[in-house]
């Protein structure tokens, strides 16, 4: 398996697939259309990147980072791809390309009533298994609740919430980011 990354801009030859992916991998509430990401990615601070296994599209990440933290907010495999070792390849190319930088995203809680806990389960164990530890820590916007998780030596509160001041600072959403205590899953 041979995995490359290519930067995906406005003229990217497979952007239907980045859209179809983002239709699919993400509920309404929590996407962003595709040209929302690439005007943001037009700057020193984000990337969208596409992957390949030769010239099979494999999915996307889109990320955004700041001098300790590379934060992934979006990051889909194609539904046909997924547990055959892409993702983990693939966060591990991305660690490697922003080394020495924390790597932070959330996830959806396990801790709330909801109706694909083995799904949310799943992917929890998918990302521990992958070098991910949580933070301790929530984020919530627009009634949304997710458990922040980092993949480094610790978790780089003020990187992350830099990254979020910044959001802010362009229009984005209305956010909170809370600290507690809770057991590793």
């Amino acid at each position: 398996m041979t995995i490359r990354s290519q930067l995906i801009t406005k003229s990217f030859p497979d952007l239907e697939n980045v859209i179809k992916l983002n239709q699919e991998a993400f509920p309404e509430e929590e996407r962003l259309p595709i040209s929302e990401l690439l005007a943001d990615a037009d700057n020193e601070h984000s990337h969208f990147f596409a992957f390949y296994n030769e010239e099979e599209f494999i999915g996307f990440a889109y990320s955004v980072t700041n001098e300790t933290v590379f934060y992934i907010a979006f990051f889909a495999i194609m539904p046909h791809l997924r547990s055959q070792g892409y993702g983990g390849k693939i966060i591990d190319k991305l660690v490697e390309f922003y080394y020495p930088k924390t790597m932070v995203l959330e996830i959806e809680r396990l801790d709330e009533e909801c109706d694909n806990l083995e799904q949310r389960i799943a992917r929890w164990e998918f990302y521990k298994r992958n070098g991910f530890k949580q933070s301790g820590a929530t984020l919530d916007y627009n009634g949304l609740s997710f458990a922040i998780l980092y993949r480094g030596n610790h978790f780089e509160k003020e990187g992350y919430e830099e990254i979020f001041r910044r959001f802010q600072e362009e229009g984005g959403f209305e956010f909170e980011i809370k600290y507690r205590n809770f057991c590793d899953l």
